[in-house]
Parts: structure tokens; C-alpha cells; sequence
């Protein structure tokens, strides 16, 4: 690493001159590629509702692209009035005009299931010719202008449906400039200087620049949703900020010491650059481990955000020490009125003072922080994953009004229908779905039933299935498993004819239940990375094993968090499941972040104690050095993740509030109090590895920088020389 560090300086210009023309390269190549092709939709091998749809693609290619609807509510009379008729059919025949639209369904012929029971509320089925994900969003957005544009004072015009929810999503947009500003704050006032908090902030734009160019090539070949991306800014934001945090403390810390501005730069890469490569492969790794999943949602979050982090790592790693070896003592030049530089690295009296209270205590501390911990994760015990609904999109929003005008005039089942599709072997078999459709009605749990209707060659046959319970309600994936288990195989059985149920509520639900059935191997992978990783780093067993534990208590305890929050409504937010990837995203990213801080706090701490063998001395010694750094990078990190809590999407509101918590627990509770308390608990225990692994290689994390130049006309010289 030292060799590293001092051809980054050595050769700053020449790094400088690459970044800048790799930003331009990456950029250009997307904008050749035609920008990014961001896919919405979602897939997952070998479930029940992926062969329903591949089946019905296949038998109605007419009719199989994404099914949405235009409903409009009329307040001054009932919707078959002539008057609302000449307002609504012409727009409906300039729908079905459009590009992209397979066909339009209207209300207006004899009973019409289209039309509610009070005659004020209705509906038209709108088809696209392609599934959500494929429709382009600008043909779907002539939809809605088209539609919308019928809207008077008396008729309320919405749209609802997959295509129409996905093409209002969008990129992070004006929630990264958010947590940019925050994190400037933050920045402000940790360092107390304007050029200082810059550097942070500047050199993890570049590598976003970068990161989201890549992305964009990336889309052409693989899918990425635009949450997808978003999510992906988000974390790499934030660990940018911080990782280069760190890179500029330590920068400072050895300016005030004495070092000439190139051996600073070189000293911070070889120091707290060392813990920054390696907390970072960390995340990148644990965000690649959410490939063994095999779902494009979960795999376009792991792809993106991992190339990101990895950019963010590059350019604090290269391009920050270049730039501030050219920067120099003017790192602090315009400084802030009425606030002292920051960032020498000694222990402040106030962090001294807490340390020693831990110390003294580190039994009732370690105990009643792992109590508080364990009481916020009691929520994780009942909680309800599933697909947050259109019911719970920003409540301005077209599809959210659109929900609960179908659900108030035709039930709250008939947003989330489920659509059964069927082999026929023999075109006379389509009377045992006849049957089948008469013994699902009688079910207490479905609304309505649709006939059977089969394709023109006879060999495939489609029925739609209405529950009496929205799409997010437990009791809609109960009648979804019931149908499948019993209801089906009964009415089937030796028929011959399979019937496969799908759908979009169909297919949420077997995507839930697929990544809960994986979450145990994927969450025992991801510790033991961690744990191998730890252990070969500092070469003990005490220290992986406390930190297997403690991350857990964070992700537990951000989780449960989640659910009391979202779940139980008991803050004033509509009840909601927690989104089906919150749970994997939150343990594959917050294991991520968590053993940075730990890399962070500990390497400091194995410094102190390789220094002088004094266990509890070395654990106060580097607490109290790196608390102050810790805590601004946490902060700067839940202003970033919290920024994304006050988006409308429920599942960047989950994600917002679940990260920011994690991050505040780990870095106020577990750092800072829980950790050094277990660590004076086992004292030497801390350091000590069985013989048998003593054959483990040794990494050196945080190796000391060259030694202070002596005095003399030539120390400058000699000290540039040196890097």
C-alpha cells in the first residue's frame, strides 16, 4: 500500500488528467448507447405465476402485454349519462389509437360488470402489447395525457396498472441533492473549514459520475429499475462521503503534525486508506452475495450499487490524495466564523471522559444496550413482508386515487386480481375449468369469477379470479396458496389440465416467499465472509464473533424499527407490509456498512494496543481517537439515508428509515458503547488466535507513514523525496 500511495502522489497530475478523462469516455459511451434503459419489471425462475405468464404470452399473444386501467368518477350524476358518455368515449378511442395500446375495453355495453353498484364510478381495461417492463414510458405517458385530458370539474379522471406505476418512478433526482446538502452541513461543521468539506463531497460526485455512467451501459445488458439506481446512489453517496472522510481527517491530522503536503496525502492512503480498501471490498462483496438470490430486482440493486461503491473506493483511494497534495495547508483556507479546525486526530477531552465512564461500567453498558437492542427487534417476530400496494403511493399520485376509486366502488380484491391460466390437453377438458370456476366462487375469500376463456386453437384457457381482500392483505396470499394446494389439484385431478396462477398480486407474493426461503443461507454466507475476512485481518476469534453478533443486533433492531413504523401504523402512516427486498437489501448493505465502522474502530485500536500491549488502554485510547470521526460519518450517513425517507415510494421511505437507523445504533450504541464494553470484559481474550490458525496471513491495516523528516534547510526536499 505504500508503493500505492506514493505513485498516487507522485504522479497526482497524471491521475488527475485520468479521472477526467474517464468521466468523459464513460459519459460519452452512454450517451452512444442510447442513455440508460431502465426495466421496471422483475423475474425469478421456476414459480408458479412465471408460468402462468410465460403461458399466457405464449397462448394470447394478443392479449398478454400489462393490463392497466383509466377509471373516472363522475359527481354530478351517474356515468352512463349521455353527458359523461360524449366526454369519456372519445377519449377512450383515442387511447386505443395510441402506440403500444393491443386494446381498449369500455364500460358502456349491456351489463357491464365495469360500472359500479352507485353508477358514479367506472372503468375501461386498457392492454399494452408488451409487459409492464417493456413498454416504453413514453407511450405510456401519452396514455395518461390523453386520458387525463377528458378531466372536468365534475369527472375525475385516473389511471392505475403496472405500466402506468412504473413510468412515475424515477431516478434519485432532487432526494441525492437532499443528502447532499445535509452531508455539506455535516461536513461544515466537522471540519470548521469550506475547502476541507469540499473534498469529500467533490471527489464522491466523480465517482457517482462515473458509477452512473457505467449503469447505463449496464442497463443494455442486464435489467436495472430505476429504484434500482437510485438505491445505488444512495449507498454509494454516502460511503463516498464517508471513505473520503476518513482519507481527509487523517490528511489534516498529519499536516498538523508536521509532514510536507505529499507525504500527508501518501501517509493518509497508506494509513486510513488501508481500512478504507478493505471496508469497502467488504460491501462490494456483500452486495454481490445478493446474486445467489437469481431475482433481476435484487441482482440490478447488487450490480449497480456495487459498481458505484467500487468507484467511490477508487477515487478516495487515487484521485482525493492527488488533489490534496496539490492542495496542501490551503485544505483549511476559508475557514468558518466562529469555528476551530477539526481533524487532528488527538483524543478530546469529552471523548476521553466517555471512554473512562465505559469503561468503568462496561458490564451495565454492555448489557443494557444489547437489552435496548433486543426489545426495538421484537417487531422482526411479527412481521409482514409482502408488496406495498398502490394504496400506499404519495397520495397526489394518479394511481394512488386510481386505488381507491376501484376500491371503494368495486371492493378492495379487484385491485390485485388473480389470473389463472390453463393447458388444455383435449378442447372438451375446458368444462373442468367451468367447474373450477364455480368451486373458486364459492370460496368466502374471492368476490367474483370470471368464465373461462380459451384461445382459438382450444389448447390453453384463462380465467380472472377477484379476492374479496386488497393485494397487500395477509389473507389474499392465504387464498393464493389455497388455490394452488388444494383447491386446484382437487378440481384437476386426472384431467390433465394444469392451471397455474398469476398475475401481478400472484407474482408479488411468490417473490416474497422465494427470497424468505433464501434469506438463511444468504445471511450465513454473508457472516462467514465477514467473519473469514475479520479474522485473517486481526487475527483473533473474539473480535469476528463479537462482530457477527453485534451486526446482528443492528440489522435486527433497524428491522423491527421498519416494522413498527410501517407495519403497525402506530406513527400515523397507513398500515403497510414491509417490501418484500427490504429485509435482504438491509442485511446485505448494513453488514456492509456495519463492519466499516468496525474496521474503522478497531484498526485504530489493535494500533493502540500493538503499541503497548495494554488491552483496556488501547481500547480507550482508540475509541476516544476515532469517536469523533465515526460519529460525523454517521451522521453524514443518516442525513443521506434519511434524505430518501422523505420520498413518496414507500419502498425508498423503508429503505430511507431503515438504513438511517441501523447507522445510528451502530455508530452511538454498538461503537461507541457495546463494543468497547465487551472488548475490556475479554481483555487480552480480544487479541488471541488458537495455534492451529496461526498459519492465517498477516494483513497489516494501519501501518504507521514514514517517519517525521529531521529539520534543515533541505527537509522539504528530502521529505518530497521520501514520497
Amino acid at each position: 500500500m505504500r508503493a500505492f500511495a506514493r505513485w498516487s502522489v507522485q504522479r497526482r497530475g497524471r491521475v488527475i488528467g485520468v479521472w477526467a478523462a474517464l468521466i468523459v469516455l464513460l459519459a460519452g459511451g452512454a450517451a452512444l448507447s442510447g442513455g440508460a434503459d431502465y426495466r421496471n419489471g422483475f423475474s425469478f425462475p421456476r414459480s408458479d405465476s412465471q408460468a402462468a405468464q410465460a403461458l399466457a404470452r405464449d397462448a394470447f399473444p394478443a392479449v398478454s402485454g400489462d393490463v392497466d386501467r383509466i377509471v373516472w368518477h363522475s359527481s354530478a350524476g351517474p356515468v352512463t349519462d349521455p353527458a359523461v358518455r360524449e366526454q369519456v368515449q372519445p377519449m377512450l378511442q383515442q387511447v386505443a389509437a395510441l402506440p403500444h395500446v393491443a386494446s381498449v375495453a369500455g364500460p358502456y355495453t349491456a351489463g357491464s360488470p365495469a360500472v359500479s353498484q352507485d353508477g358514479r364510478t367506472a372503468f375501461a381495461t386498457v392492454t399494452f402489447d408488451a409487459p409492464a417492463a417493456e413498454v416504453p414510458k413514453a407511450a405510456v405517458a401519452e396514455v395518461i395525457d390523453t386520458a387525463q385530458a377528458a378531466r372536468t370539474a365534475d369527472l375525475q379522471v385516473e389511471l392505475g396498472g403496472q405500466a402506468i406505476e412504473q413510468s412515475a418512478s424515477s431516478g434519485p433526482g432532487p432526494l441525492l441533492a437532499i443528502g447532499l446538502a445535509a452531508s455539506a452541513l455535516v461536513l461544515l461543521v466537522l471540519f470548521g473549514s469550506v475547502t476541507a468539506m469540499l473534498m469529500p463531497l467533490l471527489t464522491a460526485l466523480v465517482a457517482l459520475g462515473a458509477g452512473v455512467s457505467v449503469n447505463a451501459l449496464v442497463t443494455h445488458v442486464m435489467d436495472l429499475g430505476t429504484s434500482s439506481e437510485a438505491i445505488a446512489s444512495m449507498i454509494a453517496l454516502g460511503v463516498g462521503v464517508d471513505y473520503s472522510l476518513f482519507i481527509v481527517s487523517r490528511f489534516r491530522a498529519l499536516l498538523a503534525e508536521g509532514r510536507t503536503p505529499r507525504q500527508a496525502a501518501a501517509g493518509a492512503v497508506n494509513t486510513s486508506g488501508r481500512a478504507v480498501l478493505f471496508a469497502g471490498g467488504i460491501v462490494v462483496l456483500a452486495l454481490l452475495v445478493l446474486l445467489l438470490f437469481g431475482v433481476s430486482i435484487t441482482s440490478g440493486i447488487a450490480v449497480a450499487a456495487a459498481v458505484e461503491v467500487f468507484f467511490t473506493m477508487a477515487a478516495a483511494l487515487t484521485l482525493l490524495p492527488a488533489v490534496l497534495s496539490l492542495l496542501g495547508h490551503r485544505v483549511n483556507s476559508l475557514r468558518v466564523p466562529g469555528r476551530r479546525l477539526t481533524g487532528s486526530g488527538g483524543v478530546s477531552p469529552r471523548m476521553a471522559a466517555w471512554a473512562r465512564l465505559v469503561q468503568r461500567h462496561r458490564w451495565l453498558a454492555a448489557s443494557g444496550v444489547a437489552a435496548v437492542m433486543l426489545v426495538l427487534a421484537l417487531p422482526v417476530l411479527t412481521l409482514h413482508q409482502g408488496n406495498p400496494d398502490a394504496g400506499t403511493d404519495p397520495p397526489a399520485s394518479t394511481t394512488h386515487k386510481a386505488y381507491h376509486l376501484l376500491a371503494d366502488g368495486f371492493g378492495p380484491g379487484f385491485n390485485g386480481p388473480l389470473q389463472l391460466v390453463a393447458t388444455l390437453p383435449e378442447p372438451s377438458d375446458a368444462a373442468v375449468l367451468t367447474d373450477l370456476a364455480k368451486t373458486i366462487g364459492n370460496d368466502p375469500a374471492v368476490a367474483s369469477v370470471s368464465p373461462p376463456r380459451t384461445n382459438p386453437a382450444r389448447t390453453a384457457a384463462v380465467l380472472s379470479v377477484t379476492p374479496a381482500t386488497s393485494p397487500q392483505a395477509t389473507a389474499t396470499a392465504d387464498l393464493v396458496h389455497r388455490l394452488r394446494d388444494a383447491v386446484i389439484p382437487r378440481a384437476t385431478a386426472g384431467s390433465g389440465v394444469a392451471v397455474h396462477v398469476g398475475g401481478p398480486t400472484a407474482s408479488f407474493i411468490d417473490l416474497s416467499s422465494l427470497l424468505g426461503s433464501r434469506l438463511l443461507p444468504f445471511v450465513a454466507v454473508v457472516l462467514a465472509i465477514g467473519f473469514v475476512l475479520l479474522l485473517v485481518l486481526f487475527r483473533s476469534l473474539a473480535i469476528p464473533l463479537t462482530a457477527a453478533v453485534v451486526n446482528l443486533l443492528s440489522i435486527g433492531a433497524a428491522l423491527g424499527v421498519v416494522g413498527f413504523v410501517f407495519q403497525h401504523g402506530w406513527t400515523g402512516l397507513p398500515p403497510a407490509p414491509v417490501s418484500f427486498a427490504v429485509p435482504v437489501m438491509m442485511f446485505a448493505i448494513v453488514f456492509g456498512l456495519s463492519t466499516d465502522y468496525q474496521v474503522f474502530l478497531l484498526t485504530r485500536v489493535q494500533e493502540e494496543y500493538l503499541g503497548h500491549r495494554d488491552n483496556s488502554r488501547a481500547v480507550r485510547e482508540g475509541t476516544g481517537r476515532v469517536s469523533g470521526v465515526i460519529t460525523g460519518a454517521a451522521v453524514i450517513m443518516i442525513a443521506v439515508f434519511g434524505s430518501f425517507a422523505l420520498g413518496g415510494q414507500l419502498l425508498f421511505q423503508q429503505i430511507g428509515i431503515g438504513f438511517a437507523v441501523a447507522v445510528a445504533l451502530d455508530a452511538f450504541l454498538l461503537r461507541l458503547v457495546l463494543v468497547p464494553a465487551v472488548m475490556h470484559i475479554l481483555g487480552d481474550r480480544n487479541w488471541r488466535l488458537p495455534g492451529v490458525l496461526n498459519r492465517l496471513p498477516r494483513i497489516h491495516l494501519e501501518e504507521a507513514p514514514a517517519a517525521r523528516p529531521a529539520a534543515g534547510p533541505d527537509a522539504k526536499a528530502r521529505a518530497d523525496a521520501d514520497v
